[in-house]
């Protein structure tokens, strides 16, 4: 399974998804909307690292509450 995060695009401000393995520091990649390059630094992969961190907080908090109303 590929993981994807949403990005915001600095040029137009949409969301979009990418794919973690391409956000390498120097990497680049284009937004679908605005055609933009967006040139991914070596903080990216820790923003993902949050993302996932926090999608992980939030699943254990909802496993939480489903064994409590069980």
């Amino acid at each position: 399974m590929e993981l994807e995060i949403d990005i915001k695009c600095p040029g137009c401000s949409k969301e979009f998804k990418q794919k973690l393995r391409g956000m390498k520091p120097g990497a680049k990649t284009k937004c679908p909307h605005c055609k933009e390059t967006i040139t991914f630094k070596g903080d990216d992969l820790n923003k993902a690292q949050k993302a996932l961190d926090n999608l992980e907080r939030a699943i254990r908090g909802l496993n939480k509450t489903i064994e409590i109303k069980l």
